[in-house]
């Protein structure tokens, strides 16, 4: 899972005594201040909370995991301020890591303030089929490109068609992988692997199938696939003409956070 938390940490000494009671409102301050940066994140309150932990001398991933926010990429950060001004700078100064995150919280307490920006791990369902034509597209790209999985060279192949009995296969099983919460190829309910998912679906043929697990973009999955020599030949092999695939969320207690499958057939 390509996940990044840092934390960064900035203070600005008060230049007088008092000098804290002139700012009436810095969370609004900064919360302006992140507008006129060019931030579009969103303010959620789980991230909020967050902060306010943070604040009280929680490290920044277990702030997260007392909230069940699970972060594809998070930035902490602290300030300790003086004045209005003092504030706004400082705010200005270090927002640029933040603009490609979509979502914030922040929590104030005296003159601190604490901010956290973030992605979630999660996918956007609702455009489940924008993502699925991206995962044809992420998988066909690396077809056509060859590949070195491991210590083997793959040519380049033919690109896949995308066949609704796979991908119905393929649902099903990102599906069991979080009602079930297991990893693996065969389900421990009803013992049903990648052939006999495919088989449920009318498909008659051979069948592969690719599991990748915390990716929150298509591309991204097919890249940590093409990251293990097993997974890699399996996706670029030239016995497979025909492709289906499903992404799905995980819930606050599953193995990982994103589940994303693919399920090749051929003659």
């Amino acid at each position: 899972m390509n996940r990044r938390l840092s934390a960064l940490a900035a203070t600005l000494l008060a230049t007088g005594a008092g000098l804290a009671q002139n700012v009436a409102d810095p969370a609004a301050a900064a919360r302006h201040e992140l507008a006129r940066c060019g931030v579009t994140a969103r303010e959620t309150p789980a991230l909020g909370l967050a902060a306010r932990e943070v604040l009280r001398g929680t490290e920044l991933t277990r702030a997260l995991i007392a909230q069940g926010y699970r972060a594809h990429d998070a930035h902490g950060w602290q300030l300790t301020f003086g004045d209005l001004a003092g504030l706004r700078r400082a705010v200005q100064e270090s927002c640029a890591p933040w603009r490609d995150l979509s979502e914030y919280g922040l929590s104030t307490a005296g003159n601190r303030l604490a901010l956290i920006a973030a992605t979630p791990a999660r996918v956007d369902l609702t455009q489940s089929r924008r993502w699925l034509g991206d995962f044809l597209a992420a998988t066909n790209r690396a077809r056509f490109q060859g590949q070195k999985c491991g210590d083997r060279l793959m040519n380049a192949v033919p690109p896949l068609k995308w066949d609704a009995r796979l991908e119905a296969a393929a649902a099903r099983q990102a599906t069991d992988l979080v009602r079930l919460n297991f990893r693996g190829h065969v389900n421990p309910q009803d013992g049903s692997t990648p052939l006999d998912r495919a088989a449920a679906y009318g498909f008659r043929g051979s069948v592969g199938e690719n599991l990748s697990y915390g990716p929150v973009t298509a591309q991204e999955a097919v890249q940590s696939l093409l990251g293990s020599p097993g997974h890699c030949e399996n996706l670029m092999s030239p016995a497979w003409t025909l492709f289906g695939g499903a992404v799905n969320n995980g819930a606050a207690a599953t193995l990982f956070p994103t589940y994303w499958v693919q399920v090749f057939g051929g003659p």
